[in-house]
C-alpha cells in the first residue's frame, strides 16, 4: 500500500512557540534582503564590464578605421586591390563585432539581474514583512486576550477571598454579640454566606472560562497561526 503523504502539523509540536518562530522568520526575511542586494551589485558589475567593452571595441574599431587601408594594401599600392581589406582586418573586424556582442549580452543579463531575481525578491521579502507584522499583530492580540482572563480571574478570586472572609468575620460576630444581637448577626451572617455562593458560581465559571481560553490558545490558536505563517513561507511565490 502506498504511504500517504501528510503535511507536519508544525502548531501542534511547536503549541506556544511563536516568539522564537518569529524571530526565525525575520532572520529568514533579512536574508531575502541580502541576496537580492547580491544580485544588484552583481547587475553593477556586469552593467560596468558590458561599457567597459564596449569602449573597448569602439576604440578598436576607430583605430582600425584609421589603418586598416594602410595595413591592408599600404599607403601606394601599384595594383588595384580587389579589397581595400585584408583577411587579417577582416578577421580583426570579427573579433571586434563578437567583442561588442559579447558586451551587448552583459548589458542584456545586468537588467535580467535586476528584473528577474533582484526585484521580485524585494517584493517578496516585503510581501513577507507585512505578512509577519499582520501574524505578529494577531499573536499580541491573542496573548492580551489570554493575559486579560488571567487578570479577571485574579480578581474575580479576590473577590471571593474577600467575601469568603467576610463571611467568617460575621460568624465572629454572632459568638461575640449579647442575645439581642443575635437575631440581627445571624441575619447579616445569613446573606453574606447567600452572598459568598453567589461569588463563588462566579469564581467557578471565571475558572472555567479561563481554563478554556488557556486550552484554545496553547492547542488552537496558536498552532494554527504557526501553521498558517510556516505554511506560507514553504509556498514557493507565483
Amino acid at each position: 500500500m502506498a504511504a500517504i503523504d501528510i503535511a507536519p502539523n508544525f502548531g501542534a509540536e511547536l503549541k506556544d512557540g511563536f516568539k522564537p518562530v518569529n524571530a526565525w522568520v525575520s532572520g529568514g526575511i533579512a536574508w531575502l534582503d541580502d541576496i537580492q542586494q547580491f544580485y544588484r551589485e552583481r547587475s553593477a558589475i556586469e552593467k560596468e564590464y558590458s561599457q567597459k567593452l564596449s569602449a573597448l571595441a569602439k576604440k578598436y574599431f576607430e583605430k582600425k578605421a584609421k589603418k586598416s587601408s594602410i595595413l591592408s594594401v599600404g599607403e601606394t599600392p601599384t595594383v588595384a586591390p580587389g579589397s581595400l581589406e585584408s583577411a587579417s582586418m577582416t578577421t580583426w573586424s570579427v573579433q571586434l563585432t563578437t567583442l561588442e556582442s559579447r558586451a551587448t549580452e552583459h548589458d542584456r543579463f545586468s537588467g535580467q539581474l535586476i528584473t528577474s531575481l533582484a526585484e521580485p525578491l524585494k517584493n517578496l521579502a516585503a510581501r513577507y514583512e507585512d505578512l509577519q507584522k499582520h501574524h505578529a499583530d494577531y499573536a499580541k492580540k491573542l496573548e492580551a486576550e489570554k493575559d486579560t482572563s488571567y487578570a479577571d480571574l485574579k480578581k474575580t478570586k479576590g473577590r471571593y477571598d474577600s467575601v469568603c472572609q467576610e463571611v467568617e468575620n460575621r460568624r465572629k460576630k454572632i459568638d461575640s454579640s449579647f442575645d439581642h444581637g443575635k437575631s440581627k448577626a445571624q441575619t447579616a451572617y445569613a446573606q453574606q454566606q447567600s452572598d459568598m455562593r453567589n461569588m463563588k458560581n462566579t469564581y467557578l465559571i471565571t475558572i472555567n472560562v479561563t481554563n478554556k481560553q488557556k486550552e484554545r490558545y496553547y492547542h488552537e490558536y496558536v498552532p494554527d497561526l504557526l501553521d498558517v505563517r510556516l505554511h506560507l513561507l514553504n509556498t514557493p511565490p507565483r
